[in-house]
């Protein structure tokens, strides 16, 4: 599976790649971690949200896997990758929610700005491969 090499590829979906690869690698060192016994299930909870986290090493493991498929397939511009990165991102958003909501209960600045943070990113994924010349560079 060879990367395409493209000078035309967006700016923004080169970011959005970089992101899955740095939530990829952020998952696998913790699934590492998490499988070694040096840390504990909660630790994660920020990356997975939702409980997800609960379900062990092998959560972080599917969710890097998924994350790495999303990145090579944004950036080899297959056309299913940005509806793929779209629907991740929303599910991002919805997992995100109750996390928020706990904190601001709980008046938790470092999990409000964390969850606030990433649900900002999420909805910029969403917003920028919902644009027109990012559709059409997809399509293309």
């Amino acid at each position: 599976m060879a990367l395409v090499m493209n000078d035309d590829r967006p700016a923004g979906v080169k970011a959005i790649v970089a992101l899955c690869l740095i939530a990829a690698l952020t998952s696998t060192i913790f699934a590492v971690l998490l499988a070694a016994g040096k840390l504990a299930l909660s630790a994660g909870a920020f990356l997975l949200g939702g409980g997800l986290e609960q379900l062990g090493p092998i959560a972080f493991v599917l969710y890097a896997l998924l994350l790495l498929v999303l990145a090579v397939a944004l950036w080899n511009r297959w056309r299913w990758a940005r509806q793929a990165a779209i629907l991740v991102a929303v599910a991002g958003v919805a997992m995100a929610v109750p996390a928020i909501s706990s904190a601001v209960m709980d008046s938790r600045l470092v999990a409000i700005a964390r969850e606030g943070l990433q649900i900002i990113v999420r909805v910029m994924v969403v917003f920028y491969l919902s644009q027109e010349p990012v559709k059409d560079w997809f399509t293309g």
